[in-house]
C-alpha cells in the first residue's frame, strides 16, 4: 500500500472535538465566520455538530441555527447551547432551502459556511477558511472531505480537485458543501436559495458560485475541511430521493439554460469523466481511481 492510499484511508485523521470547555472567547478583531445549520429532526447527531462549531477554538464566530419544528430532542438540544448560539429557531417551514434562506438572512459574518445538523467541521477548520479568503482574490475555499457513519468512524476519504464549472454542469461534483466556506460578498451574488429545490440546493449553490465568479475565484486545499455523514435517515437514501434528484438537476439545467441534456452537450460528460479519471489518480493513486470511478 503506497502513502496515498493509506492517507485515502485516512487512519490517521483526528476526529473532531466534542468538548464543551473548550469554546473560545468572543474577539470583534478577528474576521467572522458565520455559519448556518438547517435542522429537522437530527436530535441523534445535533449536539456533536453544533460542538464542531463552537469547539473550533476561532474567536469570531456566528452560529445560526433553523430548526424546521422537530419533534425529536433537538430542541432541549438547542437550549443547552442558547448562549453561543447566536440565533436560533424551530418552527415549521417549507424545506431545507427554505431554511437556508432565513439562517444567511440572519448572518452578518465576512465568511459563510453551511453545516448541516448531522455533519462535521474538523478541527482548526475555521483558521484554514480565514487564512485563504481574508486579503486574497480568493472567493471560495474548499477541501477535502470524510464520509463517516453514525459513530463517527471514517468510511472515506474523498478527494477534492480543481474546480471547474464545465465539469461540475456536465459531469458532477468534485467538491462537498460541508467541506467549503464562500465571501459575504460572492453570497450576496448568489442571492438565496431555491425553495423548490430540496435535494439539490448545494449543487445549484456551487454552480452559481461557479457561474459568476468564475474557476479562479476556487482555492482548493489539500486536507479535509468536513464530514459528511451516511446514515439510513438521509433523504437522499434510496430509489425515491434519486428520481427526485434527476429531476431537480433538470430543472437547474433549464434555470441556468443549460444543455447538458441535449446532443452533443450531453457527450461532455466523458471528456469530463475522464478528467475526473485524472485528478483521482494524481491525489490518490490509481488503486483509489480504481475504487472511485468506473469510466
Amino acid at each position: 500500500m503506497n502513502k496515498r492510499d493509506e492517507y485515502h484511508e485516512a487512519s490517521y485523521v483526528t476526529k473532531p472535538s466534542f468538548d464543551p470547555e473548550i469554546i473560545a472567547k468572543q474577539d470583534e478583531n478577528y474576521p467572522k465566520i458565520s455559519i448556518v445549520m438547517p435542522s429537522y429532526n437530527q436530535g441523534q447527531f445535533i449536539e456533536r455538530s453544533i460542538l464542531t462549531v463552537l469547539n473550533q477554538n476561532y474567536p469570531n464566530t456566528e452560529l445560526i441555527i433553523i430548526d424546521g419544528g422537530s419533534e425529536d430532542e433537538t430542541v432541549d438540544i438547542l437550549k443547552k447551547y442558547d448562549d453561543y448560539i447566536s440565533y436560533w429557531i424551530s418552527e415549521p417551514d417549507e424545506g431545507q432551502s427554505d431554511a437556508l434562506n432565513k439562517g444567511f438572512a440572519q448572518g452578518t459574518g465576512d465568511i459563510y459556511g453551511w453545516l448541516n445538523a448531522d455533519d462535521l467541521y474538523l478541527d482548526g477548520t475555521f483558521q484554514v477558511a480565514v487564512d485563504e479568503l481574508v486579503n486574497s482574490d480568493y472567493q471560495v475555499c474548499m477541501g477535502d472531505y470524510l464520509n463517516i457513519d453514525t459513530d463517527d468512524n471514517i468510511l472515506s476519504y474523498n478527494y477534492a480537485f480543481d474546480f471547474n464549472v464545465n465539469h461540475f454542469i456536465y459531469e458532477g461534483f468534485h467538491c462537498n458543501a460541508q467541506s467549503m466556506f464562500w465571501t459575504k460578498e460572492l453570497h450576496s451574488k448568489f442571492g438565496s436559495f431555491d425553495i423548490d429545490l430540496h435535494r439539490t440546493m448545494d449543487y445549484d449553490m456551487i454552480l452559481q458560485f461557479g457561474l459568476i465568479a468564475g474557476n479562479s475565484a476556487f482555492k482548493r486545499i489539500e486536507k479535509p475541511l468536513g464530514a459528511f455523514r451516511r446514515h439510513e435517515q438521509q433523504k437522499t437514501q434510496g430509489g425515491v430521493g434519486q428520481s427526485v434528484v434527476r429531476k431537480e438537476h433538470q430543472r437547474i439545467a433549464q434555470k441556468h439554460d443549460i444543455r447538458k441534456y441535449r446532443y452533443p452537450y450531453k457527450l461532455l460528460y466523458y471528456f469530463y469523466r475522464l478528467r475526473r479519471a485524472f485528478w483521482y489518480t494524481k491525489r490518490g493513486g490509481v488503486s483509489y481511481m480504481l475504487k472511485k470511478i468506473k469510466l
